[in-house]
């Protein structure tokens, strides 16, 4: 997928999530790599996420989305093994 098919969202979060994926993106610069765009992280994890076939149902709040996706994770890791 092309940038041209891109559509640019607005994303709000606290400055310790800022500062985490601003220093995670420099140092995969400083140690071989290059500086990746917070957006690069943001949607890795989205890809990621539609990997896991993760199951959205009747899910609460962040926490419990947090939880099922550390869930789906453990059982795709199992998976692979």
């Amino acid at each position: 997928m092309g940038k041209e098919n891109y559509i640019r969202i607005p994303i709000t979060m606290p400055d310790d999530m800022v500062s985490y994926l601003e220093e995670n993106s420099l140092k995969s610069k400083i140690t071989g790599g290059h500086k990746l765009a917070n957006t690069e992280i943001v949607r890795a994890c989205v890809n990621a996420i539609r990997e896991l076939g993760l199951d959205y149902t009747a899910v609460k709040d962040e926490d419990d989305l947090k939880d099922r996706i550390l869930e789906a994770k453990a059982a795709y890791s199992a998976k692979k093994k």
